[in-house]
């Protein structure tokens, strides 16, 4: 047995708040008229304005963490059984605690969570690696933030 638990979440919503977070942090770091749309109208600024959605993106998190939190009260989402969608929410968290630091203070569950993740076997192994060390696990080097 590989010890995941093979049940279906019992926490709805749980994966469509993290995946509306990990849009908007994409939102954040890249520049739309660098990236997609090098030849279109710029905005009204004439510029991406990274710090302005930054400041969203980091109260939206700051919003979104303390719903998350009870969910990690027993290790995982599911209890004391780890399951694939702590995979999927751990890479994320992962993403946001890098980007704000500041916004976990205070979250033990989420940060105990992270923590008991990060000793899986393999994990800590890739963590120490260059590609993750460099960031490059986040956003592509075009971002307006890419790294750690």
């Amino acid at each position: 047995s590989s010890g995941i638990n093979a049940e279906w979440p019992l926490r709805p919503g749980v994966e469509q708040e993290i995946m509306d977070l990990r849009g908007r942090l994409t939102t954040t770091c890249y520049d739309p008229y660098k990236v997609f749309l090098p030849d279109a109208p710029k905005s009204e600024t004439g510029k991406h304005d990274f710090e302005h959605l930054k400041a969203a993106f980091i109260k939206r998190l700051n919003e979104r963490l303390p719903k998350l939190e009870p969910l990690f009260a027993k290790g995982f989402l599911l209890g004391d059984k780890l399951s694939y969608a702590d995979f999927l929410v751990y890479e994320f968290l992962d993403q946001f605690k890098n980007f704000s630091p500041d916004s976990f203070n205070g979250f033990d569950n989420v940060n105990t969570f992270m923590e008991k993740f990060e000793g899986l076997k393999g994990v800590k192994e890739w963590q120490q690696g260059e590609t993750y060390k460099a960031g490059q696990n986040i956003n592509a080097p075009i971002a307006v933030w890419f790294k750690k």
